[in-house]
């Protein structure tokens, strides 16, 4: 009887710890998630004024803009000044913004993938928006590519470079596919292809958008 005392106290401790831990890796995810929700946006409103003031600058200057159909974004040196981009010195490059119209999201996409970028918003992991090959990574919060989950065929995705610059896209495809098939999600042919990790990161949900009504 003893014995079998001990055994269900252990039983329950254990059991009380797995709820336990549980509850903190819920509270710690979310809170994680508030946190990257207003770095996004805080970043979003300090793009947004960027994009905002250098279409009023080219309005009045006559000099020719830089070509960019081949950058992945523009660069923002550390230390000195502002980025090029008009945001604080030493930030994370942005090459424009997604928004989800449908959904009521739009979060800044960072020119480079890291993982210290990521925890502020998603990141062009390669491609161009220029090119129709553009491919974006994001942590699965909520604030960010959580989105994902929820699309649906024919839902509309916009992308709005850092020139003011607006591409429409329509989903047509939505999948999973193993973290070691990368050909899978990077090379499909689709003009705009957004992924996450499923919430065991066993999988990446993965969706596929072309351009919306014969845009080129």
């Amino acid at each position: 009887m003893k014995r079998l005392d001990k055994t269900g106290l252990f039983l329950l401790t254990a059991g009380v710890v797995l709820v336990f831990a549980a509850l903190l890796l819920f509270f710690h995810n979310r809170i994680e998630d508030k946190k990257a929700g207003e770095n996004a946006e805080k970043t979003l409103q300090q793009l947004e004024d960027a994009i905002t003031e250098r279409e009023a600058k080219d309005e009045t200057d006559t000099t020719p803009a830089p070509d960019v159909s081949s950058s992945p974004g523009m660069p923002s040196p550390a230390g000195t000044g502002s980025g090029s981009n008009g945001l604080p010195a030493g930030a994370y490059d942005y090459i424009g913004y997604l928004d989800f119209p449908g959904y009521g999201l739009t979060m800044p996409v960072a020119a480079t993938w890291s993982f210290p970028a990521l925890e502020i918003s998603p990141c062009r992991h390669t491609g161009s928006v220029y090119n129709d090959n553009l491919v974006v990574a994001g942590h699965n919060y909520n604030t960010h590519f959580g989105v994902l989950f929820e699309l649906q065929l024919g839902d509309i995705v916009t992308f709005t470079d850092v020139d003011g610059n607006a591409f429409t896209y329509t989903v047509r495809e939505l999948t999973s596919v193993s973290p070691d098939n990368s050909d899978a999600v990077m090379n499909r042919g689709y003009a705009l292809t957004l992924y996450t990790c499923n919430w065991d990161t066993t999988e990446r949900v993965t969706v596929f958008c072309e351009r919306a009504n014969g845009e080129v």
